[in-house]
């Protein structure tokens, strides 16, 4: 999406900043390539370098349909995960989120659900979309939890959809629309 390098959204909690290849660190291919943090992301079937994820960082920034976001907890001061909205389809005015908190220090602080919240706000105030989608595992509580706490309800489940270590795994699917 075509969004000024230097543009930032925050609430009391996080800042949300356009991600950009220079921002692409040693501490964020180790989440990507560790099991325990990408164990519900689907980029955990690939072994993650530096350049590879740069490339990904940079074809998000040019990306005309994504927003590709870097967390920043207020608290830890760094850069903690990633959010992302995106493919924004503006015929129907929809976008999709997906995220990721990569630093374990950062989990069960409400980061998650403050990044949900603040990406809804631009996707539902700036980018005018009337609806906001997100799935994630069964197994993912704390996904779960942070979208349901950040305004979204589960619009319904695909059983056994994903192949996960632990078997098949059902996919909870759930949105939150403007003004909701």
């Amino acid at each position: 999406m075509q969004i000024a390098a230097a543009a930032h959204w925050e609430n009391d909690v996080v800042r949300l900043a356009v991600l950009t290849p220079d921002a692409v660190s040693d501490a964020y291919v180790d989440w990507l390539n560790d099991p325990e943090i990408n164990r519900f992301l689907e980029s955990r079937f690939v072994r993650h370098d530096r350049d590879g994820v740069a490339t990904y960082v940079a074809s998000m920034l040019a990306s005309p349909s994504a927003l590709f976001l870097a967390i920043h907890s207020k608290a830890l001061d760094r850069h903690v995960g990633n959010i992302k909205l995106g493919p924004i389809d503006r015929q129907h005015g929809l976008g999709e989120i997906g995220l990721v908190i990569g630093a374990r220090e950062a989990w069960g602080r409400g980061i998650a659900t403050n990044a949900i919240a603040v990406i809804s706000d631009i996707g539902f105030r700036d980018l005018g979309l009337r609806k906001l989608t997100a799935g994630c595992y069964a197994s993912n509580r704390g996904s779960r939890i942070a979208f349901e706490r950040a305004g979204f309800a589960v619009e319904g489940v695909r059983p056994n959809h994903f192949l996960s270590d632990d078997g098949v795994e059902d996919l909870v699917l759930l949105a939150r629309f403007s003004g909701a």
